[in-house]
């Protein structure tokens, strides 16, 4: 039981940590963390529609995301295009020049940082270290998801 409290505080400890780290960094770019979030979900899910990416941030305001896109678009992160699938839909597009490579030289420490403490870990650790990231990835998605369904 203890080390389940333990492990708790750690995950406790990290989502603050991160908040911060992420506010810092939005600031640094000079945008704001929910704009910072939606490059970060450009990044790893690729084109979105507008009311996909609203979702997968959380945004739940009518028109909100449209102010994000917007901001996001005119400072040159992203593009609108249409969706060569469906001509009807638009999708919002990371930019991955300009200043978003500015943005990844940001984080570069971060990646840096954790490149290095992944590499002092033998293979059989890393697979454990990864099967519980995955897994409590999954259980923080479970609960938000029912946080804002409920």
């Amino acid at each position: 039981m203890e080390m389940i409290m333990a492990m708790a505080d750690q995950g406790r400890l990290t989502a603050v940590r991160s908040v911060l780290f992420h506010v810092g960094v939005a600031g640094r770019a000079g945008i704001n963390v929910t704009d910072f979030n939606c490059l970060a979900v450009l990044d790893k899910e690729g084109p979105l529609t507008p009311h996909d990416l609203a979702v997968r941030i959380g945004l739940t305001r009518g028109g909100a995301i449209t102010a994000v896109v917007d901001r996001l678009q005119k400072a040159g992160y992203v593009r609108r295009g249409r969706d060569t699938a469906d001509r009807r839909r638009v999708l919002v597009e990371l930019v991955r020049e300009g200043p978003y490579r500015a943005l990844q030289e940001i984080l570069a420490d971060l990646n840096r940082a954790y490149a290095d403490l992944v590499e002092s870990y033998g293979d059989a650790e890393l697979v454990i270290i990864h099967d519980f990231a995955v897994r409590a990835n999954e259980v923080m998605r479970k609960q938000t998801q029912r946080l804002w369904h409920d």
